[in-house]
């Protein structure tokens, strides 16, 4: 039995590092993408200054690159707060925990990592009550009606009943999103609130991760004072290997 849980366990935690990976390279993309973006968009604003008509005729088409950059900055703080999580690089009281004995030092990490995880979890159901309210408002530009009178969403309307308005061209991209969120029962009438799923999401990796910490902390105290020396250990050693890593990455001085 016991096995089996410790089978478990080290199953969670290989997922746990799977999927950190996941998200550093979600950060790389995400800060790649905004740096294009900014980038693309200050060049063809320089370029209206010399009254370049295809340059200011791009730049109003490019009004969706603020928003998309501020989308950005949301996903890029949410998951490196989760990615932060992981790495245990989240706010604590350090100097408190240095001076503490080795066993109340555990302890204050069980307890305090709880918490935090039980606070987490709360805020994941309040921000997920409140991208819920903007993922089903609809706002004017996304709808139309149908041929019976009834209102729909710009994604559900046929080729024929697009074909009637003056200026408008179907969000594909988004609609093809919107389908796949509809797959799983979240509703998404906007892609700016769409982008905002990041938020209940990482609260809620967040809260696990917490929850799992403080749990592992409680399984080392069980574990008696050769438990504790373990962990320990482990932790030097990995302050350790941190610390030379950082070594490297020094410039040479001149």
């Amino acid at each position: 039995m016991k096995e089996d849980v410790l089978q478990m366990i080290e199953t969670l935690r290989r997922f746990d590092r799977q999927w950190a990976r996941a998200e550093g390279w979600v950060i790389v993309g995400v800060l790649i993408l905004m740096v294009l973006v900014a980038g693309f968009a200050a060049g063809v604003r320089n370029l209206t200054r010399f009254d370049i008509a295809w340059a200011s005729a791009l730049l109003n088409d490019m009004d969706w690159a603020d928003s998309l950059l501020r989308k950005g900055t949301l996903w890029l703080a949410f998951v490196g707060g989760s990615l932060a999580t992981y790495h245990r690089k989240h706010i604590i009281i350090d100097p408190v925990l240095r001076l503490a004995p080795a066993r109340a030092k555990y302890t204050m990490l069980a307890i305090s990592s709880i918490i935090a995880g039980v606070i987490t979890i709360a805020l994941t159901y309040s921000f997920s009550s409140a991208v819920y309210l903007n993922l089903t408002e609809r706002p004017v530009e996304y709808e139309l009606l149908s041929d019976e009178g009834k209102s729909m969403h710009v994604c559900d309307a046929s080729d024929k009943q697009l074909a009637a308005l003056e200026d408008f061209s179907k969000p594909s991209g988004f609609c093809v999103f919107r389908a796949a969120l509809g797959g799983i029962g979240v509703p998404a009438e906007t892609p700016g609130a769409a982008f905002q799923l990041i938020v209940p999401i990482m609260f809620f990796v967040m809260a696990i991760r917490l929850l799992g910490q403080g749990i592992g902390h409680m399984a080392t105290l069980a574990g008696g004072s050769e438990a504790i020396a373990r962990a320990e250990e482990a932790e030097r050693l990995a302050t350790e290997a941190q610390a030379q890593s950082f070594h490297k990455e020094d410039p040479p001085k001149l």
